[in-house]
């Protein structure tokens, strides 16, 4: 019995369409999250993993959710959607309102651009809590990597 052919059963990788919407990745960020992330990206400002001073010397609710990290879910809610052949090519963002750790975020946002020619699209993004109100926003392109 021969193995089956893989590459001839996975699905060729396809382009969205302008205006298609990119599934919402729903994101609840907690203590030890956020405190891995800041190790890991070494964006050790107290803000992200000390409870007190962020409260208590900044006067913040909460802990805040780093700004890259939004960033980063941004890019995973296109990847959840496309998978792992749409690669990023680049993204920027900016940030209008914080978000607090235990805020229940959602990320999306809706195809602007397709060049078929390159196989590439562009996408304005967004992560929002849930009253709606939006923390980032930003826009990226990827590619799409072609079958073979």
């Amino acid at each position: 019995m021969n193995p089956p052919d893989i590459a001839a059963a996975a699905p060729e990788p396809a382009l969205p369409a302008v205006g298609d919407e990119v599934p919402v990745l729903g994101c609840r960020p907690d203590e030890i999250g956020l405190f891995m992330f800041s190790a890991a990206s070494w964006l050790i400002h107290r803000v992200h993993y000390d409870s007190a001073f962020t409260t208590d010397h900044d006067g913040h609710p909460g802990l805040l959710v780093h700004g890259p990290l939004q960033g980063a879910w941004m890019m995973q809610a296109v990847q959840d959607w496309l998978g792992v052949t749409a690669w990023p090519r680049s993204i920027t963002y900016r940030h209008f309102a914080p978000a607090y750790c235990g805020d229940s975020l959602e990320c999306g946002g809706t195809v602007t651009a397709v060049n078929a020619t390159d196989g590439s699209f562009d996408a304005e993004l967004w992560v929002r809590k849930s009253d709606g109100t939006v923390t980032t926003r930003g826009s990226a392109s990827f590619g799409v990597i072609p079958p073979g």
